[in-house]
């Protein structure tokens, strides 16, 4: 783990951390609370609670940031110009160490539902999917076995598989509650952060780089910052849609400058992420299949069209720079501009025109734009969130945003129950869940209207909504087999059984391999991206200079080899992680699959395994290969399961008789324990000289460690 003088002091600057004590003494300075209009939602830990704090360590060093959470022994904190950290909290004073667990207590008595709300918003749904099966004379599944909800929910909810110590202490409880006190459990952990990271990277098309090779670790840092802290969706979409200035400095600009050198393309991509409408047909035509026109896509695009993402003076000014002196590095001075040059801004005129070749009579080609905001019905503009003030061109993102994430908005609070839905079942209340534009499709219009309603009450918060999901009986009830949705519409009598994702199938290795110490490897790389800033004016050589000195002292504060890589490759990464450090073993970095390179490289387990490219949103897949199947039979991966050093085969060992080592091997891999069969022959053939690394090769490869049921 980094000390905490790099932490608090090498990337910020900050002299106080070496200053005589008597200079480092606390200063007099008031509580800050934020303040939140009656009507908005509340927005995440720090619009409810004191959140500015002067932390301490144990030697005295101090630092003025911000609670963000606290995951597991890390915990995460934010000073005022943005910076994020990491570490682990018991370097810091007892005092200190109290007060961030009283915030997060805080923090879960404000923002969390009663267990009376959670037990009645289940039960709705269990009642509304009981009517639709009873319509259609179909029944719910019996209720799954503990072993099989524990696993479940594990992969769900915190992207593994438990270890068998975890396993054994839910499944040996006798308590009558001891579901909803493990789904508590689960999503408060640090696993749960990890695994909605995986899940929203999929979503918002999270990459190291974009464009031409842009480093996007900023984008990360805040993603996973904002995660920790458990923001609601509509707080961080906000965040994203209204994002100013460079990417050095504002990491939630990420998302719109990924698009930057195709903007209409980028309106199509947040028009399906954020409300599952899917008018890309539109951007060139009028849609053939829906109703939307190629007019109502421009109208909409027009509310980013006085938004401007890429400063070409700049690049042109550093060019010239490294034509004028080539004795800079090259690779600095593409990083320093490219930093820089991506950024959002906002000019005083709307610039989108209608294209050349527009062919409908509603409008001329070339004509200006003016913005105006789709309806799903006729009644949906009569809706106050509609009326929107488009006279100020440098507001029109900011007027989109807040139609956007309103809970008056018709879709968008809809758009992201129906994937939460989704990605505890495997299958949405509406399919395609990127096109739900006809909630009447819906396979119970009435459970999609309820999960809307918990998702607003909840007021965005996704945790407390998979806690309802969770809770419900319906989420509990044993899986059905994958239905023919060409044949009819699959109604819900229990989640699907489907493969695990490539980041469950890793990040469940890596448990095995590791045991729960995987849940404290942080990756964060987007400081380094900062010390790259420029300030205002005009582009001068001795400012690039300086930023390259900077570059080069915040990688050098990392040690020797700490560049940091991109693109996939895991080469030179094991320096940008905070709290417990990777392990390395047979080439492979034994992280979570959310610490890795987003994506990884091509060649990599996850994505041979379907981890998206990130291009589009949802493109990760679950698909079999023969390349799958040879890497789990043969290879690093193959050794690393069958690994002496590996967390479960240590454990097994451990065990008094082959029976307890077959059960402790049963436990870590599929979370059961054997049934009299298996428990015989496994524990004859361990008599008979098979190693527990062989069985643990064994269980890794069946079918039902790699599937959810």
């Amino acid at each position: 783990m980094r000390p905490l003088a790099l932490i608090f002091g090498l990337c910020l600057g900050l002299t106080a951390l070496a200053a005589p004590k008597k200079e480092a003494k606390k200063a007099a300075m008031p509580v800050i609370k934020a303040v939140v209009a009656p009507a908005a939602p509340v927005a995440s830990l720090a619009d409810i609670t004191p959140i500015w704090h002067e932390w301490t360590d144990k030697e005295g060093r101090k630092i003025n940031a911000r609670f963000c959470g606290l995951t597991g022994d890390f915990i995460t904190l934010q000073t005022r110009d943005g910076r994020n950290y990491h570490f682990k909290i018991d370097i810091l004073t007892p005092e200190d160490v109290a007060f961030a667990k009283s915030c997060v207590e805080l923090a879960r008595r404000t923002n969390s539902f009663s267990p009376a709300v959670i037990a009645s918003a289940a039960a709705d749904i269990d009642r509304l999917v009981g009517a639709v099966l009873a319509a259609n004379k179909q029944q719910p599944n019996a209720l799954a076995t503990d072993a099989q909800f524990l696993r479940r929910l594990y992969l769900d909810a915190a992207g593994r598989i438990p270890t068998a110590q975890e396993a054994e202490a839910f499944l040996g409880s006798t308590a009558p509650d001891k579901r909803a006190k493990l789904i508590d459990e689960v999503v408060f952990s640090s696993g749960y952060s990890m695994q909605m990271f995986n899940w929203m990277a999929d979503l918002l098309r999270v990459k190291d780089t974009f464009a031409k090779g842009v480093p996007a670790f900023t984008f990360e840092d805040w993603l996973k910052t904002r995660l920790a802290a458990n923001a609601p969706w509509d707080k961080m979409v906000f965040e994203m849609m209204t994002a100013d200035g460079r990417l050095s400095d504002n990491g939630a600009a990420g998302f719109m400058l990924f698009d930057a050198e195709m903007p209409l393309d980028g309106v199509s991509n947040l028009m399906t992420t954020f409300l599952g409408t899917n008018m890309a047909c539109a951007q060139c035509h009028d849609h053939p299949l829906a109703d939307w026109t190629q007019r109502d896509f421009y109208q909409m695009a027009a509310f980013f069209g006085a938004t401007d993402g890429k400063d070409e003076a700049i690049l042109g000014a550093i060019n010239k720079i490294a034509k004028a002196d080539s004795t800079l590095p090259k690779g600095s001075l593409k990083k320093i501009a490219d930093m820089n040059a991506y950024r959002l801004d906002d000019a005083n005129k709307q610039k989108l025109t209608f294209p050349k070749d527009y062919k409908y009579s509603d409008a001329k080609a070339g004509d200006p734009v003016l913005p105006e905001l789709i309806a799903w019905s006729k009644a949906d503009k009569s809706l106050p969130i509609y009326k929107v003030s488009t006279k100020q061109p440098e507001q029109l993102r900011d007027e989109f945003a807040r139609w956007l994430t309103s809970p008056q908005n018709p879709r968008f609070a809809a758009n992201i129950a129906n994937r939460i839905w989704k990605k505890a079942f495997g299958l949405g209340v509406i399919e395609p869940v990127n096109d739900i534009d006809d909630l009447a499709q819906a396979s119970s219009p009435e459970l999609m209207s309820h999960l809307t309603f918990v998702m607003k009450a909840a007021k965005f918060d996704l945790r407390e909504v998979q806690r309802v999901i969770y809770n419900s009986k319906t989420y509990q009830a044993a899986a059905s087999d994958t239905p023919d949705l060409g044949t009819d519409k699959y109604l819900f009598n229990g989640p699907l059984v489907r493969r695990l994702s490539a980041e469950q199938v890793w990040d469940s290795l890596v448990v095995t391999a590791l045991g729960n110490y995987a849940d404290n490897v942080h990756l964060r790389r987007g400081e380094d991206m900062k010390s790259m800033a420029l300030p205002p004016g005009k582009v001068t050589l001795a400012e690039v200079k300086n930023a390259i000195d900077r570059s080069r002292k915040a990688l050098g504060a990392k040690g020797a080899g700490g560049g940091k890589s991109s693109g996939g490759s895991t080469i030179g990464l094991a320096t940008g992680y905070d709290g417990a450090k990777p392990v390395n073993r047979f080439s492979l970095m034994l992280a979570r699959a959310s610490e890795l390179p987003q994506p990884s490289s091509e060649s990599h387990f996850l994505r041979l395994w379907g981890q998206g490219d990130r291009l589009l949103a949802d493109s990760a897949t679950n698909d079999g290969s023969v390349p799958q199947v040879l890497q789990m039979m043969n290879g690093a991966v193959a050794k690393l399961v069958a690994d002496v050093r590996s967390d479960a085969v240590m454990q097994a060992a451990k065990a008094a008789t082959p029976e307890k080592q077959v059960t402790s091997l049963y436990l870590s891999y599929l979370s059961r324990k054997p049934n009299s069969r298996e428990l015989g022959a496994a524990s004859q053939s361990l008599q008979d000289g098979l190693a527990l690394t062989d069985l643990a090769w064994v269980l890794a490869n069946t079918r039902e460690f790699l599937f959810v049921q």
